[in-house]
């Protein structure tokens, strides 16, 4: 890899992402244990004293790297949780979001985030649990708002956020851009219909679908019927006065 050109030219906040940006690459490549300071400042075309300037230790690098992989994830997600949609349009655009512009906008860094996450200082590490459960509460909002209003079938709220996200953050692992032959706006259709009709096909889903709707029209039905008894017996009663 290249050293960045005139480092010391740019602003200071590019020099900064810039280092972050190498240090992920660098963490990518060979491992957060097995990369060092030098290596990053080498990539930099600085000396490690320099790169002292701007970084305090391998674990600070680190801990930007996650908070950045963090701000990523809400960066959409907070504004798509309160938006005047329906629950469906909220998840399909909640997991557009997660595949395209989270994993897929980021591999390098998702892979250092998902696989060094342990080499974290522990104050650190417990910040980092805490924000992945606010991201979960957030999947869950929308997945007990689509319960509420009917929209989805009546589950364990939870466990489906943790399936859906579990399935989008899992791109980091097999998804090659370069090798790839599919789009992220494919793999998100794919996802999404999977999610929403399930994979079995023929007369089973068939079967099951008509198990579903018979389910609801009978609840239908007897609802309707409970109306017209009570409608039925408040007649009876006024006949009687007549009798």
């Amino acid at each position: 890899m290249e050293p960045v050109p005139d480092f010391k030219g740019l602003e200071k906040s590019v020099r900064k992402q810039k280092i972050v940006d190498t240090a992920i690459r660098v963490f990518h490549e060979k491992g957060f244990k097995a990369a060092t300071l030098d290596d990053v400042a080498r990539e930099l075309g600085l000396t490690k004293a320099a790169l002292y300037h701007y970084v305090v230790s391998k674990e600070d690098l680190l801990t930007t790297i996650y908070i950045q992989a963090l701000e990523s994830f809400f960066l959409n997600a907070d504004d798509i949780g309160v938006r005047d949609l329906s629950p469906t349009e909220k998840l399909r655009l909640l997991i557009r979001n997660h595949i395209s512009h989270i994993i897929i906008g980021n591999l390098p860094m998702f892979a250092v985030f998902f696989s060094e996450e342990n080499q974290l200082p522990e104050d650190d590490f417990q910040k980092l649990r805490e924000e992945k459960r606010k991201y979960t509460r957030v999947v869950q909002g929308i997945i007990e708002e689509g319960i509420r209003v009917g929209q989805f079938r009546p589950t364990d709220a939870r466990l489906q956020a943790y399936a859906i996200i579990g399935m989008c953050n899992w791109l980091y692992k097999w998804y090659k851009p370069e090798d790839s032959p599919y789009s992220p706006d494919e793999i998100a259709d794919h996802f999404i219909a999977l999610l929403e009709n399930g994979y079995i096909g023929g007369a089973g889903s068939d079967s099951r679908s008509m198990g579903v709707e018979s389910m609801s029209r009978k609840r239908e039905l007897f609802d309707t019927l409970k109306k017209e008894s009570a409608h039925l017996g408040n007649l009876i009663e006024e006949l009687e006065q007549f009798v």
